[in-house]
């Protein structure tokens, strides 16, 4: 058996029926004595068939894999020995000081434009996809290569073939310690599960080794058994090459702008991702909600389309480059290359903000950010693509999502809804938490004590979240003003279904209603309520109780949560920033007894104490001070001090029974439902609107006049009939108007209000004035100008 002929064979194969092909026509490969069980264990089904739910998914286990590999050989050729300890003790660290310096370690924090990113990405981390580019050619394959650590043949089956040995369990700044990444995508391999991989080291010390996954033929009824190939010596397949090519292109073309000469080299076959996934930008599109972040960037090469010359570049081999960096980075940035597609590569995202942090003496510490979306959002997050909106995730990894719906009903957002995405770093719980957190399957939460207080801790930290709170009002207000206008044009068309003669007095124009801000707490702000965006300092100068904390006892029952509030001075992005990240500094004491979720909004830091279960009793009281350190302070400012009490629980109040559904009215219509249809006619709007005040003053949005003689606070508004055109003239200070305004809570709400009663009074105007018109000739008399509404 030629080791070498059959692997590349191998390699070059487009589907698992020429992979079979290839088993049958080799001897050796063809003896079902050459192939052994994964993990040496019969029953290994249990474990390869319970992870990933969907092939996207089990892909991103693979690409995790493939970073380790990379960090790990950055940092053998540094010296630094992985699980000694000066080795980096997180994946940003390593990032940061073995690969390149890049704020923090995270990609998102790069111009998009930076060279750098398709440079690495087509040297190091690549994806190609071959074969079938739609369902009815059938499943295409994928070849992951990356230029990382790299394997001995020997250690194939401590390493690729082992579902339990946890190799990496001891090296903090890896993410693949639980042996999942190299079994997961088998079962997704077409009927067959045919998984190549070949590999060599990093240092060149060994030959290249390779071996091929599959699922052992026997009686579909019997559980299936994951295998992999053995030659009849016992050794893993092996020979000697400079370098391999692991990709082709759609004419058999070698693409040769990537090759290795070390690293590790996977190919999928037939490979289920599912159908719509097929597409120009569908393997992007299914790796989206399962890696916020990629940690290293990755280029996609899909190498199935024809080749265009006119194009230039890969596209005239027939390659289309796919830049693929995480979740976030796709939301913050433009992806657009030169010479590559255009469509749906604008950012959706509009920034990223602060929500939250939380610390837990058992569960660590929880880190949320948000990232508000434009009005457009992208194809991939609409809701008829994914409903998921709130991703969990471990060094970039999503563990578990929440929906729409969660932000609607649990966080209290609804307005949020589909104009966010919130990202919960939970890469610092504890070791214990994170198994405890979540399933085997990185897909799900457990529903244990740990898994339930780590998903109450971040509704909470959410919900409370003051900056969730002012995005929610800005996009409520931008939706009213945009309902009150749709509103408007739906009432009057109907009024005019009803009514045609009333289509007669409506004027050609339609202005259009706003809706002025609220401002600030105040009321105050620039022009149309705009208020001055807090700025703050790069780094806190004070930190100050508010009076009510400094003069008092905080007493905080068992089971609750208790704000303490302090003034400061610094930037809201304090504690969330890439680069010289602040921190909260409490005592041991306090984060030992107390789960404390921090945030930071406008020069107000807000922190929550909660007893922490089993180690905070009734009665014990603590003394301590809130200091905010960043790196580029000589030293913390510290606040005065705190005085907290630990009390009884407060029982829960009985919740209000819920009241009785009203009845639905009747049907008047006596079944009569249908509506007559007539040729559309010219679109009427409104006439033009001017609101009376009582001395003139200015309304924010609308011209105002003053009060006409004889005119009073029971008026409701005048016709000035100018021939071809009218102006409608309602009074402002009506006084019934005034009296429902000031009942409404500040801000929207009053400006709801207000907008509801001018539409109401234009609405009431211009069908007094229909039966005005229609009346008798001596009773419009010439007269101009009507008094109406009195």
């Amino acid at each position: 058996m030629d080791m070498k002929k059959t692997c590349l064979a191998l390699l070059l194969a487009e589907s698992e029926k020429e992979v079979a092909g290839i088993i049958e026509s080799t001897p050796e490969m063809s003896d079902p004595k050459n192939w052994r069980p994964l993990d040496n264990r019969e029953t290994n089904f249990n474990v390869t068939s319970n992870q990933a739910s969907d092939g996207g998914k089990a892909l991103t286990e693979l690409m995790t894999n493939m970073v380790d590999a990379v960090l790990l050989k950055h940092a053998h050729q540094k010296g630094l020995d992985p699980k000694g300890k000066s080795a980096p003790s997180t994946m940003y660290e390593a990032v940061d000081t073995l690969v390149r310096k890049m704020q923090g370690g995270k990609l998102v924090n790069l111009d998009a434009k930076d060279p750098w990113l398709i440079q690495f990405a087509q040297q190091n981390l690549a994806i190609g996809i071959t074969g079938a580019k739609t369902k009815t050619q059938g499943l295409p394959c994928y070849t992951f290569a990356d230029n990382g650590e790299g394997q001995h043949p020997d250690d194939f089956e401590g390493t690729f073939l082992s579902l339990s040995a946890g190799n990496k369990k001891s090296i903090n700044f890896v993410q693949g310690k639980f042996n999942m990444g190299s079994s997961g995508v088998l079962r997704y391999c077409g009927r067959n599960w045919y998984k190549l991989i070949v590999s060599r080291r990093f240092d060149k010390s060994g030959p290249w080794g390779w071996t091929i996954m599959r699922r052992r033929p026997t009686d579909p009824d019997r559980m299936p058994v994951a295998e992999y190939f053995v030659p009849p010596n016992g050794k893993i397949a092996r020979f000697e090459a400079d370098s391999l090519f692991p990709f082709n292109t759609n004419i058999g073309k070698r693409y040769d702008k990537m090759h290795l000469e070390t690293g590790t080299i996977v190919k999928l076959y037939d490979y289920q991702i599912g159908s719509k996934f097929l597409g120009f930008r569908g393997p992007r599109e299914a790796l989206n909600e399962n890696l916020v972040e990629t940690i290293l960037p990755f280029r996609i090469l899909d190498l199935r389309w024809k080749p265009d010359p006119a194009r230039g570049g890969d596209r005239a081999l027939g390659v289309n480059p796919v830049a693929f960096y995480g979740m976030e980075f796709l939301l913050l940035h433009s992806h657009k290359e030169e010479g590559g597609d255009e469509e749906d590569e604008e950012a959706s995202g509009t920034g990223k903000i602060f929500v939250g942090n939380f610390s837990d003496p058992r569960l660590g510490e929880v880190r949320i950010s948000a990232i508000p979306l434009k009005k457009e959002i992208p194809g991939w997050l609409k809701p008829s693509n994914s409903i998921n909106r709130v991703f969990h995730a471990v060094n970039g990894q999503v563990q578990y999502k929440q929906t729409r719906g969660y932000l609607s009903t649990s966080c209290g957002f609804p307005a949020l809804k589909d104009r966010i995405v919130i990202v919960v770093d939970a890469s610092n719980l504890t070791f214990a938490a994170h198994n405890e957190v979540w399933k085997g399957d990185r897909e799900h939460l457990s529903s244990t004590q740990d898994g339930e207080a780590y998903v109450a801790a971040v509704t909470k930290t959410i919900r409370e979240a003051e900056t969730l709170k002012e995005l929610a009002n800005k996009i409520a207000t931008e939706e009213l003003q945009r309902a009150v206008t749709t509103e408007r044009d739906a009432l009057f068309q109907k009024l005019v279904s009803k009514d045609p003669n009333l289509a007669g007095l409506l004027s050609s124009r339609d202005p259009i209603i706003k809706v002025q801000s609220g401002g600030g707490k105040s009321g105050g702000g620039k022009e149309n309520g705009a208020v001055d965006e807090f700025k703050g300092k790069y780094s806190p100068t004070f930190i100050r109780l508010e009076e009510k904390v400094k003069s008092s006892v905080i007493e905080v029952p068992i089971g609750r949560s208790r704000p303490i509030a302090a003034r400061t001075d610094v930037q809201n992005e304090y504690l969330q920033r890439p680069d010289n990240k602040g921190e909260i500094i409490l005592s041991n004491e306090v984060r030992e007894r107390f789960a404390v979720r921090e945030h930071l909004k406008d020069a107000r830091l807000t922190l929550f104490l909660t007893p922490a279960e089993g180690t905070a009793k009734v009665g014990d009281t603590f003394s301590f001070t809130i200091a905010m350190k960043d790196e580029a302070m000589a030293a913390a400012v510290v606040s005065e001090e705190v005085k907290v009490k630990v009390v009884e629980a407060i029982p829960d109040e009985p919740k209000p029974p819920k009241p009785e559904p009203k009845p639905k009215p009747e049907d008047a219509s006596n079944g009569e439902k249908k509506t007559g249809k007539g040729e559309e006619t010219q679109a009427r709007g409104l006439p033009r609107c001017v609101l009376l005040t009582k001395n003139g003053r200015e309304i924010p949005g609308y011209p105002t006049e003053e009060w006409p003689n004889g005119f009073s606070d029971t008026d409701g508004g005048t016709i000035d009939d100018l021939g071809e055109e009218s102006i409608y003239k309602i009074n402002y200070d009506n006084v019934y108007h005034l009296k429902y305004r000031l009942s409404a809570a500040d801000g929207v709400a009053r400006d709801v209000v207000t907008e509801k009663y001018i539409l109401g009074m234009r609405n009431l105007t211009t069908r007094r004035r229909a039966r005005i018109a229609y009346g008798a000739a001596e009773q419009w008399g010439g007269e101009r100008h009507q008094r109406v509404c009195r």
